[in-house]
């Protein structure tokens, strides 16, 4: 459904000329944001800039395969997730997800994108019916439970690094 690629290219670094042929949501991962030249085949070489956290969508498929080169004008190594959409998973939702501590940043033709903030302490139940990938943008311990609230359930600590992705299946109270 998604081929997920990492991505880190170190500072003043520039990548291969490569092609991507596939939609795909980019996820920007460096602290303090990212500068880069990015260099399209058949155009002049442009400055871009991405926050950190920042999700962009490129229509490689419907539209056109883009070629093109990166070059990392940070001072510090680039890290980003190139996830590409192949194709529809099994199960899908027609409606946004309305949880708390979610919020709704990206809507494209194929797949949503929301931010799920929970401070030290805070903790949320969601229901995800729908197959989704987590990209973890900032390293974390959380604790999971799965199951209802009569006490059949079951729970385990999770550590996460920034960058790190995990394919879901659909779950009822997380």
């Amino acid at each position: 459904y998604t081929r997920v690629l990492k991505v880190t290219l170190p500072a003043k670094n520039t990548t291969w000329a490569h092609r991507h042929a596939e939609d795909s949501l980019y996820f920007f991962l460096v602290e303090g944001g990212l500068n880069v030249i990015n260099h399209v085949k058949g155009n002049d070489p442009v400055c871009d800039c991405m926050d950190f956290g920042e999700v962009r969508y490129g229509t490689h498929k419907t539209d056109k395969p883009l070629v093109h080169t990166i070059t990392n004008m940070n001072d510090e190594a680039m890290l980003c997730i190139d996830a590409e959409v192949i194709k529809k998973p099994p199960v899908t939702s027609p409606f946004p997800l309305v949880a708390d501590h979610h919020t709704l940043i990206k809507t494209r033709d194929r797949c949503r994108v929301y931010s799920l903030l929970l401070e030290p302490g805070q903790s949320t139940t969601v229901s995800y019916n729908f197959f989704y990938l987590s990209v973890m943008l900032k390293g974390s311990q959380i604790k999971v439970s799965l199951g209802d609230s009569s006490g059949h359930a079951i729970s385990w600590e999770k550590t996460s690094a920034i960058g790190d992705v995990e394919w879901c299946s659909p779950t009822l109270n997380l």
